[in-house]
């Protein structure tokens, strides 16, 4: 029987890699994705609130310019304070001023689309003048989660990869010992040497097909001691009523066959009585 030596390390260490890969990435995706869920829905109604307070400031700030009977139209660097506001706040993507008709008087737009809206009207004496519209993006917002499904298939790499060094260093390990032990008692058994301890300690009780050949091992080698033992007697009582000697050549003949022991070459072949 020929065995690879580190092979039940190899075959372990590979097996607990990928079980652990296989467990460990399904386990990531789910959790990672509810996460990822969770996140944007919480960023989503961060910027909404972001984008209502926005509205609100700018709303006030143009209420002032109103009771100074400025018009909305005329006031120098609308345009540059909303882009300047745009850049500086995170999840806002686009601010409109609209006049009372609902038409656009100055505008600043971001990259990405506007998911949400906020607005605010701009109050001046009662009468509603303008009124300013933000428009949200929670990508801003969630843009430092958006690694975690990266992040959580290195950590399963790594985790997979310890699972298969441990598994390789402990069961792959006693398992290429017990193919060890198993190899030399099959070796041994070949060779006629009928151990009366194989399948017995550790590796025999081991479970899986290792500890099954060992205890395969253990009853066939019980049961040609036994034949032997049977043998033997048989052989004893005929060499007592073996008066002359004759028939001891015979019993010792039959004696090698069954032991597999080679005959003596300086003997001489016995031929059967009475040939």
């Amino acid at each position: 029987m020929r065995t690879d030596p580190g092979r039940g390390r190899l075959v372990t260490g590979l097996a607990a890699f990928v079980v652990s890969l296989l467990v460990g990435g399904i386990s990531a995706a789910v959790l990672s994705t509810s996460y990822r869920a969770r996140v944007e829905d919480g960023a989503r109604r961060d910027a909404l609130v972001i984008g209502t307070s926005v509205a609100q400031m700018l709303a006030q700030q143009f209420e002032k310019a109103g009771r100074f009977g400025i018009p909305l139209k005329l006031l120098p660097g609308v345009e540059a304070h909303l882009t300047a506001t745009l850049a500086g706040t995170p999840g806002i993507a686009q601010i409109i001023l609209r006049g009372p008709d609902g038409r656009e008087i100055r505008s600043a737009t971001g990259d990405g689309p506007g998911i949400d809206s906020a607005s605010a009207a701009v109050v001046v004496n009662g009468i509603t003048v303008a009124s300013v519209e933000v428009a949200t993006n929670p990508a801003a917002l969630s843009s430092a989660f958006a690694a975690v499904g990266v992040k959580a298939a290195v950590a399963v790499v790594i985790f997979a990869a310890f699972a298969a060094l441990a598994a390789g260093l402990t069961v792959g390990l006693a398992l290429d010992r017990s193919t060890a032990r198993l190899t030399a008692a099959l070796r041994r058994t070949a060779d006629g040497d009928f151990e009366p301890d194989a399948g017995n300690g550790r590796a025999g009780r081991a479970h899986g097909a290792v500890g099954r050949a060992f205890r395969a091992l253990a009853h066939g080698n019980r049961h040609v001691r036994e034949r032997r033992a049977v043998f033997d007697a048989y052989a004893e009582e005929l060499l007592e009523v073996d008066f002359d000697g004759s028939v001891r050549p015979d019993v010792e003949r039959l004696r090698r066959e069954v032991l597999g022991r080679p005959q003596d070459p300086h003997e001489p072949p016995h031929t059967a009585r009475g040939a």
